[in-house]
Parts: C-alpha cells; structure tokens; sequence
C-alpha cells in the first residue's frame, strides 16, 4: 500500500482519538480540585483581620473589668457593683469571638478551659474563700476561676444587688471575698495578655508561623484551625444547649448548667458565638470581607446534593442563627417553660456541624482529629 495513502487514512483515526483525549482531560480537570487556591491569603486573613483582633478587643474588656474591680475593692457601693457588672458582660461578650481560636498558644495556655470552664463549681469557690487558700493555676481548679467564676461572684450569691453587695462589705468574708475577686480577674488578665503577645510579630511572633504554614494535613495552620472551629460549634450545640436541654441526661434537664446561668446572658453569649463562627467561616471582620472557608469551597467547585455546598452551609448559618435568635430570654427558664424553641435551635446547629464537619473538612481533604462521643 501506498505510504502516502496509509497516512491520509489515518489522519481521520488520529484526529478522532485526539478529540477523546481532549474531552477526556477537560472531565478530569473538571472532576479533580483545583490546587492553587492561595492558602497562604486566606491564613493571613485570619490571623491579621480576625484572631489577633480578637484577642486585642477581649483584653481591653480583661483591662476594663479589671480596673473596675479595683475601683469597686477599694470602696465598695451600688454603683460600682453595677459598673463592674456590666463590664464583666463586656468582656464575656467579647471572649465569644475568642473561643475558637484555641491552638498555638491558647492551647499551650489552657486558655479556653481557664477562662471559660462553666457551670462553676460554687461549692469550691465558697469553700476557698472562707478558708482563704486556693491555687487557681491547679488543672483540678479549672471550674472555680474565668469569667464563669466572676459570673457568680457578681450575681450570684444574693437574689438581688443590695445582698451581693453586703456580701462584700460586711459579710464575714467579705475581706477575702473581694480578694478572690481580684485574683479571678488577675488570671484572666495575665492569660489573654501573654497569648496576645504570643501572637503579635513584636513578641512571639506566631501570626508568621500560622500564615506560613498553608498545608491541610495534621499540625497545619488549617488542619488545627478547622479542627478547633468546628470544636467551638460542637461545643456551643453540646454544653451551650445540649446538656441543659437533657441530651445527655435521658432527657432530665438542667438548666443551671448554661453558660453565665447567674447574669442571664447565656442566650446572648450564644448568639455571638454562632455569628462569630459564620464571620470565621465568611472571612468577614467588621469592616472586611477577605478570603475564608466559602472562598476554598467555590474554588474547589464542592457540591452538596447537586448543588453548593457553600450556599447550603451559608444557609444552614443563616437558619441556625434565626432559631436561636427566636429563642425567649433568659435561655435558663426557656427550657424548662418552653423547651421546643431551644430544641428547634438545637437541632439546626446539629444541621450545620454535620455540613462543616464532614461535607466540607471532606472536599477540602482535612481529617477531624477532635473526639466527641455524642454522634454528631
């Protein structure tokens, strides 16, 4: 056969095997996730325009609180009683955008557990400050001490200001009451300021190791940030609500075991932790909105039944939140008078840890290394 001839035959075949090649490789392109997301931007969002924020904002209310304490120490009346009050609800406010950032040095800090281990144990705190000896750096202690310690401390233990206020000027334990007082807002000053420093470029200088650090494997700035995002909603669903609303007890409630059960902000403080968990998943600071979670997912193209997986956790936020938004104050008396509002926003968060902690830590190939024990 002619060569000439053998080749114009197979120009038809080669050409026809190249366009299933080509075909081929634009489905593989289109099925495999995409590589050069900018990791790296996405890290120094997080760290520059919301953790160390965080951290800064939270310590100016520690300062606040403090200094209000001291002043209240020195002679101690109603007013001053209200002005700590109110700025021990600020910084308890303010420790919500705080609480999922807890690796690096908040982790080596116990920072989370030192300021914010509820219910307080009101048995030891009573009994330390009659006997006057307490070690509030002793891992055992951990639930006498934080902003839940304070939360008893301030309104407590009197039904109304005018006993919480005697209890500090002319109780027998007066003198040791106010001590203790100094001494929980001490610890907690002393914490966030040495995890801030840890942080900031002019001291530790850790906001380097996280930005450079854009892998998702275990030990990864995102493998440990993801883990402890997901942990802070895990937490709110399971101790913030779960436990008062008898999901782990067969059903017995206990409402006394909220957060800040004795100021009556548990509701709030939960609310501002769910939203601050969305802003962390948007990359939103107040004034920004910068590369976060949902930018990775869109990039990746990640799907939920079809659709975006994106646009279904954006959703699922947005209906979370609006539940427990709904829900009447205090949380405490909710759910013993009115238990369906606060299951209903139980069981959305429920929803959106599901979508986090396996839809999207699985198309963005991050491994859970958190144990929990309640089937999600």
């Amino acid at each position: 056969m002619n060569s000439s001839m053998t080749i114009k035959k197979l120009y038809p075949l080669g050409f026809i095997i190249l366009f299933f090649f080509i075909i081929a490789c634009k489905d593989k392109k289109k099925d495999t996730p995409k590589a050069d997301f900018d990791r790296k931007e996405m890290l120094a969002n997080m760290g520059n325009n919301m953790i160390i924020p965080a951290y800064q904002n939270f310590r100016l209310a520690a300062l606040n609180l403090d200094s209000a304490i001291a002043v209240f120490n020195l002679n101690p009346d109603a007013t001053k009683l209200l002005f700590v009050q109110n700025s021990f609800k600020d910084a308890y406010l303010e420790w919500q955008a705080c609480s999922a950032f807890e690796f690096g040095p908040a982790e080596q800090a116990y920072l989370k557990m030192s300021l914010n281990t509820f219910p307080a144990n009101t048995t030891k705190i009573n009994d330390g400050i009659t006997s006057g000896f307490y070690n509030l750096n002793a891992l055992a202690n951990l639930d006498m001490k934080g902003l839940p310690g304070l939360d008893f401390l301030l309104f407590g233990i009197g039904k109304d200001n005018s006993e919480i206020l005697a209890k500090y000027v002319s109780d027998g334990d007066a003198t040791n009451r106010r001590k203790y007082l100094v001494d929980l807002s001490a610890d907690i000053k002393i914490k966030i300021t040495n995890v801030l420093n840890s942080w900031l470029p002019t001291g530790g200088n850790y906001i380097n190791t996280f930005v450079n650090s854009p892998g998702t494997d275990i030990g990864s700035a995102i493998g440990l940030f993801t883990n402890q995002f997901i942990h802070d909603l895990e937490i709110l669903k399971n101790y913030k609500l779960g436990i008062p609303l008898g999901k782990q007890s067969g059903g017995v409630l206990y409402p006394e075991k909220v957060e800040a059960y004795y100021s009556g902000i548990s509701l709030e403080l939960a609310t501002i932790n769910l939203q601050t968990l969305e802003r962390i998943y948007l990359g939103k600071d107040k004034l920004n909105d910068g590369q976060g979670y949902d930018d990775y997912l869109i990039h990746l193209g990640a799907q939920y039944n079809g659709n975006s997986l994106n646009d279904a956790i954006k959703a699922q936020f947005s209906t979370a939140i609006s539940k427990l938004q709904a829900v009447p104050n205090p949380l405490s008396a909710s759910i013993v008078n009115n238990r369906i509002v606060p299951e209903n926003a139980y069981k959305e968060i429920q929803k959106l840890v599901i979508l986090l902690k396996t839809d999207m830590c699985s198309s963005m190939g991050i491994l859970i290394t958190f144990v929990d024990n309640d089937g999600d």
